[in-house]
């Protein structure tokens, strides 16, 4: 009997420690800096300097850079999402979508103090553009590339 409730014991005190660790990797704040690129973009992800305290403490702040590496684009725009919990459904980031006529090679979009759940699973960046028109009726063909960050 002893030994059955020994065995219990090291059981639940093995079982708590898995659970604890494995809560703890979800709440992990990002490893920064992230860099991710394609052909014509790159994103960057550094740990953000928080530059007023907030309520909650699973927000990260982090500071995303959005560098155009390829050549000059028309109609860009940013947009962000993290996923839901028990859902498909993303949730929008960005209060509202921002959009450039005229993005050149080599600029850079900056989301300063950019807020992170700590808890989250998957962040996704979202940038839609249109090829340069072929003429003053007709709008260039739109393209889009969505970057994708999970835990």
């Amino acid at each position: 009997m002893k030994k059955l409730i020994t065995s219990l014991f090291i059981f639940c005190f093995i079982a708590t420690g898995i659970v604890s660790n494995a809560t703890a990797e979800v709440d992990e704040p990002l490893k920064t800096p992230i860099i991710k690129q394609s052909d014509q973009w790159k994103i960057e992800i550094k740990k953000g300097k928080e530059t007023a305290k907030t309520t909650n403490d699973n927000v990260e702040l982090y500071n995303v850079n959005i560098t155009n590496i390829g050549k000059k684009l028309e109609n860009v725009e940013f947009n962000t999402y993290r996923n839901e919990q028990n859902t498909e459904t993303k949730y929008g980031l960005s209060v509202s979508d921002f959009e450039y006529k005229e993005f050149k090679q080599g600029q850079t979009f900056e989301f300063p103090n950019f807020p992170i759940l700590s808890k989250y699973s998957e962040l996704q960046f979202e940038i839609s553009w249109h090829e340069k028109p072929h003429s003053n009726e007709v709008k260039g063909r739109k393209y889009k590339e969505t970057f994708t960050f999970t835990k």
